[in-house]
């Protein structure tokens, strides 16, 4: 079976933004429900949950990195 590279990367892309956008999504539901317990730290859960979504872009960013990078 002969495959296209051209639908191997689209795979590639699609199943690999599935864990970041799965992961962006708990960290936003974490943080909304940690505001929401204790609304003082607001400042300090913004900060973390901004850092931890730019670690989980970076999965994303890899993948593009090698499915553009390979042939």
């Amino acid at each position: 079976m002969n495959l296209s590279p051209e639908l191997v990367k689209g795979l590639t892309i699609g199943l690999g933004a599935i864990g970041p956008a799965v992961g962006l999504g708990l960290i936003g539901a974490a943080a909304v429900n940690s505001v929401g317990r204790n609304p003082e730290a607001q400042s300090k859960i913004f900060t973390m949950a901004l850092i931890m979504a730019g670690l989980v872009d970076a999965v994303m960013v890899f993948v593009l990195l090698i499915v553009f990078t390979t042939k």
